[in-house]
């Protein structure tokens, strides 16, 4: 029997310990003091038990030891639990624990290791079963009054103390915040005993018997244990307000105060009043600014106390309005600094397991925001929307949630509401990054505050602005990707792409769960949104074709959700068909396409839209400026009605035609080329300037750009805007006309005829001259392997050749040889238009010549084909001496080579014709002849005739 255990146990330690030291141990315990007369002998004995009634100190030399055997006594088997305890047992323990209060009451005090091990040992009995009351009410009696005695008998000074006083309050935390009912009541029962002790203690030192107020034993303790410091201050004796932590300790027992049990409402709020009675009589620092208002601290002390009296008198008061005014005192009794503690330390009151006093403790929360949220600084909004988000996160009751995402928006709301923004912004992309946000019980809480912000009267367009304003910051690609494709395609941090993503996510949830009051913001704030969402395009559309895909779906996802909310169905329409486009003339024409349906849709928008966007040509971002520089292009085309407008649009994309990006340069010339008729006369000399520069770009597609803006803007240009830079236009289009690409071939040409519209007059003479320099690529190129080019060389000689003014030349342009595609038409055409240039152009053969034969490397094999059967039809067709004989032979020797080594058929086809040509016609027998004045002259002057064979 675990009785008898006891017995034998007792008879030990009496024969393992001098008898005066078991008499002491009996005498302080107060259950064997019986046992002084039996035990302890007459003479040594009394020595013991007077000291101990004069309350002096008596050394237990071997405390340590009988207190683990005390402590063994409390122990259980471990195959059975505290509940299963016999009445026989807590009989046992509840007798151990008083032993125990009387060991830890005497010297020496009791080390930190000694302490918590009574601590581990003991403080589990307040997880003991109700049943038997008669047995266990007791037992925790004892706990409490141990737990009061560690206390009362540790620490040197204030400091110290106070340390011990947290200590143990924090290791009934758990008893406080138990979802068993008695569990909370005891440990708020012992928590408001010690505050009882502790406060005797600050106030007139204590007494190791458990007397109260002035005895003869405090002021001897007091004597003693304060020898050290009786020439000190007093701030050296007690603890600071500092060291009792008041702001965690008050969101512990805070919710407490809106149990669901009444014993344990009335606990917690003497907890508080406790603890603010001993803060307000502890001496305060120097330069503290807790005394600037003492005679509110004092009225909110007394209305604390006042309600605690109303509670003792009054059990059917509303609990909700005790608590409301438990809270409004405790909120002016809060220093700032432990005001930040509280809001800091919410998390766990949150989640209290006790709905009320979870409810409670947002309440609260609420309540020292709005009323104290000014005296916050950056790094406290910072923290505490951190703990409240860590409180939403683990709070799976949806009405509960919506309590806590109401205390952020009010932190928000009554604060810097960028730092609470951007804190859930940063938990949502930590979020989106770590966890499956589509499967979390509960569903995703980020997403619910989201909504939360959304729905908001206040907060909805400062949320909205927010959003915007992360979008247009924070990049998905980094900036040296403009130096070197796909050189690298994060954002600059992870953190910073992780922020974006969770703002798209948001403007997601923005357009979807605002209702009526987000539908009013996002029209408010139209134009921003729409201007955000684009420039996120180019960066999202980069990473789709680099296989990164997610950032382009949450984005297309989000404009989606925002043509729904505002209702643009047109422009979701055409995201529908080519928002996934990933190449790049895809979506920037998708762009130009959604700015075209927005100027129609809502013009009183375009304004507004376009200042945004003529300030995001100035970005450091490459694909920024290009959606930027894409929604420009077309929106200039409807920005007539705007001439303040329209002139400042003008500068900007005349500026940026010098970015560095040649997609920004292309845009920004094809909007300079789009403005409307009305207003393009006033800009043509301006524009047809950029264009000229872009000619000569070192990138080929700005090149075919500005030829095909070109061709747009001569059809309406005046004659004074042109004819300053018709001749460097003609020299540049020359140069663009032996272009690999068949598009820009086809431009040049076409430019090239435009042109001809403006070289009357006083320029007629060099305009000429332009052409007869580019008239045999003309000709060459009338049967290039591009259809494109085919018609452009066709169009442009019907335009050149009036200048001419030859006859009969009009009858060969208007036949079918022309417009034909068959290479025998073509030779027809070619042989007739030779017997018109040598008979009225002679004088321009040999410049006809010169260039065709440079034609015969070209890089297409058609018109080197094309060379051979033109430069043999002016050989064979011509009587002009000089000529024959400074070409005939080259131009043979060309065709014999070619004929035998080209691996084009085309080509080798070509020179047999033309020696065919060559060969038939009588102008042979002038080419010998000439051939032979040549080698006569020669020999005349001294050379040797075999020389010139060769």
């Amino acid at each position: 029997m675990r009785g008898q255990w006891w017995f034998v146990r007792e008879n030990q330690i009496v024969s393992t310990f001098n008898i005066a030291d078991w008499c002491q141990c009996a005498f302080f315990s107060g259950t064997w003091l019986k046992m002084k007369e039996e035990v302890v002998g007459k003479g040594e004995g009394r020595a013991v038990i007077n000291a101990a009634e004069n309350g002096a100190p008596f050394p237990l030399k071997k405390r340590d030891q009988l207190l683990d055997y005390i402590l063994t006594l409390m122990g259980h088997d471990e195959n059975d639990g505290l509940a299963d305890s016999s009445l026989e047992l807590l009989h046992t323990q509840a007798l151990a624990l008083t032993a125990c209060t009387t060991l830890v009451s005497v010297e020496p005090k009791l080390t930190i290791e000694t302490r918590n091990h009574v601590l581990k040992a003991t403080l589990g009995f307040f997880a003991l079963p109700n049943d038997p009351a008669a047995v266990v009410n007791p037992l925790i009696d004892n706990l409490i009054t141990l737990l009061c005695a560690i206390l009362l008998t540790s620490g040197e000074d204030g400091r110290s103390r106070a340390e011990q006083l947290l200590h143990i309050m924090r290791q009934v935390d758990q008893y406080m915040s138990s979802p068993v009912e008695y569990q909370r009541r005891r440990g708020c029962l012992a928590v408001y005993e010690m505050l009882l002790k502790f406060r005797m203690l600050c106030v007139s030192g204590y007494c190791a018997l458990g007397c109260r107020g002035s005895c003869t034993h405090s002021k001897q303790i007091d004597r003693t244990l304060h020898g050290n410091f009786s020439n000190l201050p007093s701030a050296y004796v007690l603890p600071s307000r500092e060291a009792l932590s008041l702001g965690d300790r008050v969101i512990i027992y805070l919710p407490r105060c809106a149990d669901t049990n009444a014993e344990v409402r009335k606990f917690s709020a003497q907890i508080l009043d406790q603890l603010f009675s001993i803060s307000l009589s502890l001496p305060r620092p120097v330069g503290s600014s807790i005394g600037a208002d003492i005679e509110s601290l004092y009225s909110a002390l007394s209305s604390l106390e006042d309600v605690i009296a109303i509670l003792r008198s009054d059990a059917s008061i509303d609990p909700s309005e005790v608590f409301n005014r438990i809270v409004s005192s405790v909120c002016i009794l809060l220093t700032k600094d432990e005001l930040v503690a509280t809001l800091h330390g919410c998390t766990a009151a949150i989640c209290d397991r006790i709905k009320q006093s979870a409810e409670g403790a947002i309440q609260a929360v609420i309540e020292f925001v709005t009323k104290r949220g000014t005296e916050l600084i950056e790094m406290d909004v910072s923290r505490t929307t951190q703990s409240l988000l860590s409180a939403a996160v683990h709070v799976t009751e949806k009405q509960l949630r919506l309590e806590v995402l109401g205390a952020i928006s009010c932190l928000a709301e009554n604060t810097n509401p960028k730092i609470v923004f951007n804190e859930v912004l940063i938990t949502a992309g930590r979020d989106i990054v770590t966890k499956d946000i589509s499967r979390l019980r509960g569903g995703w809480s980020m997403q619910d505050a989201f909504h939360a912000f959304s729905q908001h009267m206040v907060l909805s367009v400062l949320f909205l602005e927010h959003l915007i304003a992360v979008l247009n910051q924070t990049p998905l690609v980094k900036s040296d990707l403009e130096k070197g494709e796909n050189s690298g395609l994060l954002s600059e941090t992870p953190i910073e792409k992780d922020i974006l993503q969770a703002a798209i996510f948001a403007l997601t949830a923005f357009f979807r769960g605002g209702g009526k009051v987000g539908k009013k913001a996002v029209e408010q704030s139209y134009s921003s949104v729409l201007g955000a969402l684009i420039l996120q395009f180019g960066s999202c559309h980069v990473l789709a074709s680099s296989g990164q895909h997610e950032p382009l779906r949450a984005l297309l996802t989000a404009f989606h959700a925002f043509c729904e909310c505002v209702g643009d169905f047109e422009m979701g329409k055409i995201l529908a068909r080519d928002g996934e486009q990933n190449e790049k003339e895809k979506w920037i024409y998708l762009i130009g396409d959604i700015a075209g349906c927005i100027s129609i849709k809502r013009p009183k928008e375009v304004q507004n839209i376009c200042l945004i966007f003529t300030k995001s040509l100035d970005r450091q971002q490459k694909f920024q400026r290009e959606a930027a520089a894409a929604a420009l292009s077309e929106f200039v085309h409807y920005s007539s009605g705007f001439s303040s407008l329209l002139e400042e649009m003008v500068e900007v994309l005349c500026r940026h035609v010098s970015d560095e990006s040649p997609t920004v340069r292309s845009l920004c010339l094809r909007g300079l080329v789009k403005i409307s008729s009305v207003h393009i006369y006033q800009y043509t000399t301006q524009v047809l300037g950029v264009i000229l520069a872009l000619l000569d770009d070192t990138d080929e597609s700005v090149q075919l750009t500005a030829v095909s803006c070109l061709l747009m803007i001569l059809e309406s240009s005046p004659n004074d805007a042109v004819e300053p830079i018709l001749l460097n236009l003609s020299v540049r289009l020359r140069n663009l006309q032996i272009s690999m690409n068949a598009k820009m071939r086809a431009d040049a040409f076409a430019a090239f005829g435009a042109l001809s519209n403006f070289g009357g007059g006083a320029l007629r003479e060099a305009f000429l001259e332009q052409i007869h320099a580019t008239l045999s690529r003309l000709i060459l190129h009338l049967y290039d392997d591009d259809t494109g080019v085919r018609h452009a060389c066709r169009s442009t000689f019907k335009r050149v050749f009036p200048l001419f003014e030859i006859q009969g030349l009009p009858a060969l342009f208007s036949s079918h040889c022309i417009n034909s595609d068959h290479r025998s038409d073509y030779e027809d055409f070619v042989r007739d238009l030779t017997r018109h240039l040598l008979q009225h152009l002679p004088s321009r053969v040999d410049t006809y010549m010169a260039a065709t034969i440079q034609a015969f490397d070209a890089p297409w094999p058609i018109i080197q084909a094309n060379a051979i059967y033109f430069s043999s039809s002016i050989l064979s067709l011509s009587d002009d001496h000089h000529v024959l004989g400074l070409y005939y032979t080259q131009v043979f020797g060309v065709l014999v080579s070619k004929m035998s080594r080209s691996a084009e058929a085309v080509v080798r086809a070509a020179c047999s014709s033309a020696l065919g040509l060559l060969l038939k016609s009588t102008n042979s027998l002038l080419w010998r002849a000439a051939r032979l004045e040549r080698l006569e002259s020669s020999s005349r002057r001294g050379f040797d005739p075999e020389s010139a064979k060769k």
